[in-house]
């Protein structure tokens, strides 16, 4: 069962673009067409064949809080945790990363970080019993 919510699929063709862009701009609308394919055909499942496109770009877009862009984080973390969850990224500790952005998840709209901290508690539950 994904830890995504449907509200990753209100993202905006905006949104795509700003997260697309995240690595300098190089390859963006490779970048931004693998993460429609993501988000849209795949419920957020990576595959093997989209390690650099989109993962690249949603590992960056998780990293940090950049201010007006709350929800393209939020959308980067939801889909950085699926890829954890699914055992498609085996390099990511949940933990470390939730110490690390603790202070940006508080700056988020309390419904956008609720759905993040339930991400989190349903991860590290999955985890614990598996």
């Amino acid at each position: 069962m994904p830890l995504i919510t449907p509200l990753l699929k209100t993202i905006t063709e905006q949104e795509l673009a700003f997260i697309a862009g995240l690595d300098y701009g190089e390859g963006s609308d490779r970048h931004r067409d693998a993460l429609r394919e993501l988000i849209f055909e795949q419920d957020g499942d990576l595959t093997r064949d989209q390690s650099w496109y989109p993962h690249e770009v949603i590992a960056l877009g998780a990293h940090q809080l950049q201010p007006g862009h709350e929800r393209e984080f939020f959308f980067c973390t939801m889909l950085l945790l699926q890829a954890v969850q699914s055992g498609y990224d085996d390099t990511f500790d949940p933990l470390d990363k939730f110490q690390d952005r603790a202070d940006d998840y508080q700056r988020m709209p309390v419904g956008l970080r609720d759905e993040i901290l339930g991400a989190y508690l349903r991860l590290e539950s999955r985890q614990s019993s598996g």
